[in-house]
C-alpha cells in the first residue's frame, strides 16, 4: 500500500494495527532532543518489508522517531517502490522520513561512494582545476560546477520530483564538497576572476546552498533543510557555511571522541567533542538563530575503538544538540552487533 494511500484512511479502519502513543505525523522528541537514525541503502535491490519492521522497531524502541535514506539520482526510476515501503513501514511505526540527496551533481556526500548521473552527463558542467584538468575525487568522481545554470536546474527539479514521489519530512546536506576547494571552471572564472580568494569561492558556494533552500522553503514550505559539514572545518569556513539562508538546523559529523583520544578518524581532527572540534558548530548555529545538528559517525569503525566509543558516547549524548544522528549498521564494521548494542545501551539511559 502507498504511503500517501495510508495516510488517507482512517487508523481504525486497519484491523490489528497497533500504533505508538502520540503518532501524529509530527517528529517526536525526548527532552527537545529528536533522535534520528541514518538507514542507508536498506532499499537497494533486496528490500524485505519484514527485516526492515524488525530495523524500525530496533530504532524505536532506542528512541529513534526520524530515519533518513540516501537518495540517488538513479533512485528516481531504479528504486521508487522500494523507498515507498520504508516510508510506508515508517509511517506505521511512528517514524518520519528525511531524505539525504547522495551524490547529486558530485556536490554532496551520502551514500554510496559512486559518481553522479548528472555530471556525467553534462562535462560542460565539470568543475576544473587551475591546470584545466577536472577536479576528479577518489569517492565519487566528477563535480558540477554550481556556475553553470543546468545544475541548478537539475538541483530543482529533482527536489520537486523526491517531494512528489515519497513523503518526506525534509532533507539533509550532507557534507558539502566545495567548502575548500577552487573552481576554475569557464563561468567560476568568468564570475569570480582567475584569482578569486578560496573565500569567494566558498562564500558563492554557501550562496548556491541558500538559493537551493529558499527554493524548497517557496515550493515546499512545510519541509525541514538540514545541513552538517565536516568538523575540522577552520572557523572562518564553519561561520559562512552558519549564514547559509533558508537553513532550519546547522551543524557537523565526527568521531564521537576528543581529537587527543586517538582513534581511527575519517580525517584529522574530525571528531564532536572538544574546542576544536563539533562543539563549534554548536555555538555557530545558536549565533545564527539555527538549531543544530550532529552525525555521529559510528561507521568504518575499528574494533580497537569499540572501548572508545563506549567511554564518550555518554558526554556526546550530554551535549544540547537539537538533532542527533547516528548510523544504524553501517558500513565496514568487523563487530557490527557489538558497536550497535554499544550504541544502543547508551542511547536507552539518555537523560
Amino acid at each position: 500500500m502507498k504511503r500517501r494511500h495510508f495516510l488517507s484512511i482512517p487508523a481504525l479502519t486497519l484491523p490489528g494495527l497497533i500504533l505508538p502513543k502520540n503518532l501524529s505525523g509530527s517528529l517526536q522528541t525526548k527532552n527537545g532532543q529528536l533522535l534520528n537514525a541514518y538507514y542507508f541503502r536498506a532499499h537497494m535491490y533486496t528490500s524485505v518489508p519484514h527485516q526492515i519492521r524488525e530495523d524500525l522497531k530496533w530504532m524505536y524502541d532506542a528512541g529513534t522517531r526520524a530515519i533518513s535514506i540516501a537518495v540517488l539520482e538513479q533512485d528516481f526510476f531504479a528504486a521508487v517502490e522500494n523507498i515507498e515501503i520504508i516510508c510506508n513501514e515508517a509511517a506505521k511505526s511512528g517514524i518520519d522520513v528525511f531524505a539525504v540527496p547522495s551524490r547529486w551533481a558530485g556536490l554532496f556526500a551520502g551514500a554510496p561512494k559512486v559518481p553522479s548521473l548528472f555530471s556525467v552527463k553534462n562535462p560542460q558542467t565539470w568543475v576544473l582545476e587551475k591546470d584545466g584538468r577536472p577536479k576528479f575525487t577518489e569517492f565519487s568522481g566528477i563535480i558540477s560546477s554550481i556556475h553553470y545554470p543546468e545544475t541548478f536546474d537539475f538541483f530543482q527539479s529533482s527536489i520537486d520530483t523526491m517531494f512528489k514521489l515519497w513523503d518526506l519530512k525534509g532533507v539533509i546536506w550532507d557534507e558539502p564538497k566545495m567548502l575548500q576547494d577552487k573552481d576554475y571552471s569557464q563561468r567560476a572564472v568568468d564570475k569570480l576572476g582567475k584569482d578569486a580568494s578560496l573565500q569567494e569561492h566558498v562564500k558563492a558556494f554557501v550562496d548556491f546552498i541558500s538559493k537551493i533552500n529558499l527554493y524548497i522553503k517557496t515550493s515546499h514550505p512545510q519541509k525541514r533543510t538540514c545541513l552538517f559539514a565536516y568538523a575540522h572545518l577552520d572557523d572562518w569556513q564553519i561561520e559562512l557555511a552558519a549564514k547559509i539562508h533558508g537553513l532550519d538546523e546547522f551543524g557537523c559529523d565526527g568521531r564521537p571522541w576528543y581529537h587527543e583520544d586517538g582513534g581511527k578518524q575519517e580525517e584529522s581532527r574530525k571528531v564532536l567533542l572538544g574546542k576544536n572540534g563539533g562543539e563549534r558548530f554548536l555555538n555557530a548555529a545558536k549565533k545564527h538563530g539555527k538549531k543544530s545538528i550532529w552525525l555521529i559517525e559510528n561507521h568504518n569503525m575499528a574494533l580497537s575503538d569499540i572501548p572508545l566509543l563506549d567511554k564518550r558516547l555518554p558526554e556526546v549524548l550530554t551535549k544540547e544538540v537539537n538533532h542527533l544522528i547516528y548510523y544504524y549498521y553501517p558500513r565496514n564494521l568487523e563487530n557490527p552487533d557489538r558497536i550497535m548494542n554499544v550504541l544502543r545501551k547508551h542511547l536507552l539511559n539518555r537523560k
